[in-house]
């Protein structure tokens, strides 16, 4: 009984790291299905355990590869596949394939059976041979479980890491809500989906940030060119995981020469570790490739076709598939039935909290910070394919979105009503996005909606176990929100709420832009078209927020009417007290 008491006290005393280990809980125990981009990671995995880069035998399970001087190989940076090959091995000679298929099985005893093969395969994909397909799909579904356990190690231990990063830094720009920006990055923008999934990009921005953090502190004390050159490490080692995740490096190259210090050693300091760091990318490619330079991107499949490689080019467009950026590109990002402004509308309080944040003295993290925002916005702007395929928003974007979550921490300071409103439509989105189908295509988000109501819900650890009802299954995962929340709260002290106006009227702005954005960017599938259920989904996540504001607003008047004190108003118009 004494041990309960003492650990209930130490979560008391840590409610906002606390916080974020519960959303990592949740994310630990979600076993997302699978698509090209995690199965052309797990392709190199496998590729590098049978010591090579080729992953010949493995190519019809992912269309995510390049051909080149007669072999295969997948388009992504080697980084995922170098950290995952360790614990690969140990556990396939643990027995990790046994338990794969122990977990498959039970997995197929659900109502809606997420990584069973499909009663009708995209041939296109497998070669136009039925066969094939079936025989592909059914090693997929084997793979699930593998490629869960090596998640654990590539996306979610990162991105919990990085939430107590965010929560830290925030801490030291704007104190007291460190721990609200950190749980609205993870739990109302599509790092919620992505924290769980077998991508790139957040361990990518996990480290990229990581090198931010490192000149955070070096320029609170005297100069120090050891700090200096291992946040050029850092940045380095991250386009070994994510290419284009050098922009991030570029940024931070002027960040470290912002400051009153000679600024050649501290370039060549920070210049020379970074090149250290993207050694593994280049070594990679010249012993795949034959050339440090050469890169399977450059020659990835744009059609399967019979052979697997019918033809050759898909990139071919501009830099790598970059070009200008476009004027639809850019609305596609904001507007589109996927874009930021219509899924997750608190990003743009992270933008409007920059400009408080520069207003308070950080002049020199703010301009970083922007110039990342700004540059990745305009190289994905650019880019043919602005959402990088399914996806529940534009993911090319997130190793930006940490800098800009410590902007969520000035937002709500200044704007907190405003900024608790747009995040309620934000992580109602991300949250049945994560649970339900999150990379999502142009079906539209309206699809989340059918799959919760028809429980075609993701599967999770439970599921492996062998609990075959969708909903009992995903429980753990939405209590372990829940309590990230309470503990988010708990961590939070509420400024007072002078702008509930102007809560309710973002909301309703934001419900306009919802509905409207997608038809006015060119969407496939729109609200006001073809996708009654996200026009639906916008009105009820609109009311929820609006009833929010409401609630805040009548307590606040309570308060008021009894001479409470305006701090502890504030906390009261929440229903909470900050700790």
């Amino acid at each position: 009984m004494n041990r309960l008491r003492a650990i209930a006290g130490g979560l008391r005393a840590r409610p906002g790291v606390v916080a974020i280990a519960c959303l990592g809980i949740a994310w630990g125990l979600t076993m997302h299905s699978l698509g090209w981009a995690q199965l052309a990671h797990f392709a190199q995995v496998r590729a590098f355990a049978d010591g090579t880069a080729e992953i010949d035998r493995y190519h019809w399970q992912t269309n995510d590869k390049g051909w080149v001087d007669g072999h295969y190989y997948s388009v992504k940076s080697p980084g995922v596949a170098a950290l995952s090959l360790p614990a690969y091995l140990a556990l396939d000679a643990a027995g990790g394939w046994s338990l794969a298929h122990d977990a498959t099985a039970n997995a197929r005893g659900a109502k809606h059976a997420r990584w069973a093969p499909r009663s009708r395969p995209p041939l296109q994909n497998y070669g136009y041979s039925r066969d094939r397909a079936v025989a592909t799909e059914q090693r997929i579904e084997q793979s699930a479980p593998m490629i869960w356990a090596l998640t654990l190690l590539v996306a979610v231990i990162p991105a919990v890491a990085l939430l107590l990063g965010v929560r830290w830094a925030a801490e030291r720009l704007g104190p007291g809500y460190g721990t609200a920006a950190a749980l609205t990055l993870g739990a109302a923008t599509i790092l919620m989906s992505f924290a769980s999934e077998y991508f790139s990009h957040v361990i990518a921005a996990a480290l990229g940030f990581g090198a931010f953090l490192l000149l955070m502190r070096e320029r609170a004390g005297p100069p120090r060119l050891g700090i200096v050159a291992a946040a050029g490490a850092l940045a380095g080692l991250a386009v070994s995981f994510e290419y284009q995740v050098g922009l991030v490096g570029m940024a931070l190259l002027a960040y470290a020469l912002a400051r009153s210090a000679p600024r050649l050693p501290r370039a060549a300091a920070y210049g020379a570790a970074a090149l250290a760091g993207a050694l593994p990318a280049l070594a990679f490619n010249w012993w795949a490739l034959g050339s440090p330079f050469e890169f399977a991107y450059g020659s990835a499949v744009s059609e399967s076709g019979f052979s697997g490689h019918d033809e050759i080019g898909l990139n071919d467009d501009g830099f790598f598939g970059i070009a200008a950026p476009r004027l639809d590109g850019a609305v596609e990002l904001l507007l589109g039935n996927r874009g930021l402004l219509v899924l997750t509308p608190v990003v743009a309080m992270a933008v409007a909290g920059l400009a408080a944040m520069r207003g308070r003295g950080h002049r020199a993290e703010a301009h970083a910070i922007g110039a990342i925002a700004a540059v990745y916005f305009f190289y994905n702007a650019g880019y043919w394919l602005v959402f990088g395929g399914g996806s529940p928003g534009p993911r090319f974007l997130i190793p930006a979105l940490p800098f800009l979550a410590i902007g969520f921490a000035f937002a709500y300071r200044r704007w907190p009503a405003t900024t608790l409103a747009l995040a309620i439509p934000s992580a109602l989105f991300m949250g049945v996005a994560a649970i339900s189908f999150p990379l999502l295509g142009e079906q539209g988000p309206g699809i989340w909606a059918e799959y919760v109501l028809d429980d075609r819900l993701e599967h999770t650890v439970a599921t492996a176990l062998g609990v075959t009802s969708a909903w009992p299954a995903i429980a753990p995962v939405i209590a372990a929100w829940v309590a990230a929340i309470a503990f988010a709260l708990r961590a939070t002290p509420i400024a007072p709420l002078t702008d509930l106006r102007m809560a309710a009227a973002a909301v309703l702005a934001w419900a306009a832009v919802a509905a409207i954005g997608p038809s006015l960017a060119g969407s496939e599938t729109t609200p006001l078209g073809d996708d009654r259920e996200a026009l639906y989904m916008v009105a009820l996540f609109a009311g929820l927020s609006l009833l929010a504001v409401g609630a805040m607003a009548l307590r606040q008047r309570d308060a008021q009417a009894s001479g409470t004190p305006a701090s502890v108003r504030a906390e009261a118009a929440l229903g909470k007290r900050s700790s």
